[in-house]
């Protein structure tokens, strides 16, 4: 053998590894796992669209006026419903003496009363207040308005279901008298406004119901414990739907036991 092909031969065989390496096709086939079976590769899972701000707050909204059901079993709600009871239990005797004497002195500057407890009064007194609260930036505005649209559909929710289950007939023939609608509008609105801001503010309002209360009964709309009771459901409405503002609230949760029923007192933390 010729002494320079061994030399000869290492060198072509060290040129042509690169040129092999560079010029192998990469295998197309995917990875293969143990028992032989090809990995496929995860397609991207879609991204939930997140949640406009607006929907938030509509979703929100609803969410909050189902808890204020829940409200009315609380110490509060129950203590102000007996209180409101038992004056409109008190004052029956009453009924009819006052409305067929009316409010003489008085009873001609009484019939704003009866636009301003309407609902189609109220509803946009409480949208505009959150409106006008949220373009102002003013978060207690804001949340005062909120709520006082959730005590209206809080306060004519249980007025209509005492209404059609109690059937009384107005002073004037017509049905559905107790308890009156406009007082429970009124004094639900002045309840919020009195919490969120305190008498200065809540006072007047709570005279606007009062006024609204006469003016139902000096037009033969309602009996006197009509109102009364209007207003206590007005006012039960109002705190049902602040009851996240007060300290320490208390649930009131009737349960039933064998051979009769408890109350259970429940103190959130």
């Amino acid at each position: 053998m010729h002494p320079l092909l061994p030399g000869l031969a290492l060198t072509v065989a060290l040129l042509a590894t690169p040129a092999l390496a560079h010029g192998q096709e990469p295998d197309p086939s995917p990875p293969v796992q143990a028992e032989g079976t090809a990995i496929e590769p995860k397609a991207p899972q879609p991204q939930p669209e997140a949640e406009a701000p607006e929907q938030r707050v509509i979703r929100k909204f609803f969410v909050d006026v189902g808890r204020d059901y829940k409200a009315w079993f609380t110490l509060d709600s129950t203590r102000t419903l007996i209180y409101g009871t038992a004056t409109t239990m008190f004052l029956r005797p009453a009924d009819e003496a006052l409305t067929e004497r009316g409010f003489p002195v008085v009873g001609e500057g009484l019939s704003g009363g009866q636009q301003y407890g309407n609902v189609t009064l109220q509803v946009p007194l409480a949208v505009g207040w959150w409106a006008i609260g949220r373009m102002a930036g003013s978060p207690r505005a804001a949340d005062a308005g909120r709520d006082m649209l959730r005590a209206q559909i809080n306060a004519a929710s249980f007025t209509y279901a005492i209404k059609y289950a109690v059937r009384r007939t107005r002073p004037n023939g017509e049905p559905r008298s107790f308890p009156s609608g406009h007082a429970s509008a009124t004094f639900a609105t002045a309840t919020v406004l009195h919490i969120h801001y305190g008498w200065k503010l809540g006072l007047p309002f709570y005279l606007l119901g009062v006024y609204t209360a006469g003016s139902r009964i000096e037009d033969k709309k309602h009996w006197l414990t009509d109102t009364v009771m209007g207003a206590t459901v007005g006012v039960t409405a109002g705190r049902a739907v602040t009851f996240h503002l007060k300290r320490r609230p208390v649930q009131v949760m009737p349960g039933i036991v064998p051979g009769g029923a408890q109350l259970h007192f429940i103190v959130e933390p």
